[in-house]
């Protein structure tokens, strides 16, 4: 009997115990493991936007399949009034009244910079890239947009709603002295762009 009132007064004991660290929690937790989270963004006061540019603000252009033989040279995009040019339009939102300007960089980080000498946009260099070929930007009239500098490389545009449209278009061109230098191949190049406004 002893024997079982030992045991019962111990239990008690330990009963009494648990009770006041469950109220009292002095107890350190056992961790089962831990991370981080990681938040990352930009946050920016952009008066203006482009339509279509997608999250990483890129606009694509596919330039199709294009013999050499239709291509202009890149003093004479045109050529002889043949001209595969593949047409697009940028949207631009902004606040009404915002008098803004497209840059074009071409030989920013990010850009395939120029054929040496020209004003047109030199393309990726790499395995099965075409070779003494570049890519002329024309404006909204056909007229070849010089890129080679940032006063000549810029379209401005005073918005009187929220809402402009810019028209360009883009034509494959030989840059070598002789157009048969020209190689056919990947024509694929970047530039990239920026929105000043005041």
């Amino acid at each position: 009997m002893k024997t079982f009132t030992r045991a019962l007064l111990a239990l008690s004991i330990f009963a009494a115990a648990g009770n006041v660290l469950a109220e009292g929690e002095t107890t350190t937790p056992v961790k089962a493991g831990s991370g981080t989270i990681n938040f990352t963004g930009t946050i920016n006061n952009d008066a203006c936007s482009v339509e279509g540019a997608g999250t990483n603000k890129t606009i694509s252009v596919n330039m199709g399949e294009v013999s050499i033989k239709d291509m202009g040279t890149a003093t004479a995009p045109k050529g002889s009034g043949t001209l595969s040019a593949e047409n697009f339009e940028m949207k631009i939102n902004c606040n009404a009244g915002t008098k803004v300007a497209m840059l074009f960089e071409p030989n920013s980080g990010k850009g395939s910079g120029l054929v040496t000498g020209t004003k047109v946009l030199k393309v990726i260099d790499g395995l099965g890239a075409a070779k003494n070929i570049g890519i002329a930007l024309l404006d909204s009239n056909g007229a070849l947009i010089d890129l080679s500098s940032s006063s000549t490389a810029k379209i401005e545009s005073n918005l009187q709603d929220s809402n402009a449209s810019l028209k360009f278009s883009a034509a494959y061109v030989t840059t070598g002295s002789d157009p048969k230098t020209a190689v056919a191949g990947r024509g694929d190049a970047t530039l990239p762009f920026t929105l000043q406004y005041e």
